[in-house]
């Protein structure tokens, strides 16, 4: 049995939204991936489908070498793998990158307004002390959000109170 690895990367409007936030993966799979003329494609560009790029990252006589060049191709080297419940028959693992899951801009701030108090008055020294602090905590909660998105979100809670 041989073993693929595709890679299937979003590309459409609001990668931040809560369908599409953590859908960039790496699939280990027993399918061999094919282009977009449905020839056999094991390195390389896929296709675009539905606003989603494929790309094909080699063939593995197994599962662990498979599984070792994933971690290979994720340059950062953080990623998790998902639970093997709920994966399609010809889809042995997936991975997706970063060590934390995403959080959508609307959870973020959510979860932000049970957190923390954002004054009107708080400059914007204050909110990258706030951020900071923030990220750090989203993080021991097993979830993860770019410093820019931290900061926008404590900024609209500014600009929140400062409409009240």
């Amino acid at each position: 049995m041989k073993y693929y690895i595709v890679e299937k990367h979003y590309i459409g409007p609001n990668p931040r939204d809560g369908e599409h936030i953590d859908f960039n993966r790496f699939e280990v799979t027993t399918k061999p991936p094919r282009n977009k003329e449905k020839r056999i494609c094991v390195n390389g560009w896929l296709g675009t489908v539905e606003e989603v790029d494929r790309y094909a990252h080699g063939v593995y006589d197994s599962l662990a070498a498979a599984e070792w060049a994933v971690k290979e191709v994720l340059l950062d080297g953080e990623f998790r793998r998902d639970p093997d419940d709920d994966l399609p028959l010809d889809v042995l693992a997936v991975y997706r990158p970063g060590r934390y899951e995403p959080i959508t801009d609307d959870a973020l701030i959510q979860w932000l307004e049970y957190r923390i108090e954002v004054s009107a008055d708080d400059d914007d020294e204050e909110l990258e002390r706030q951020a900071d602090m923030m990220i750090y905590e989203l993080e021991q909660e097993g979830r993860g959000a770019y410093r820019l998105q931290m900061r926008d979100a404590l900024e609209f809670l500014r600009d929140s109170a400062r409409d009240d």
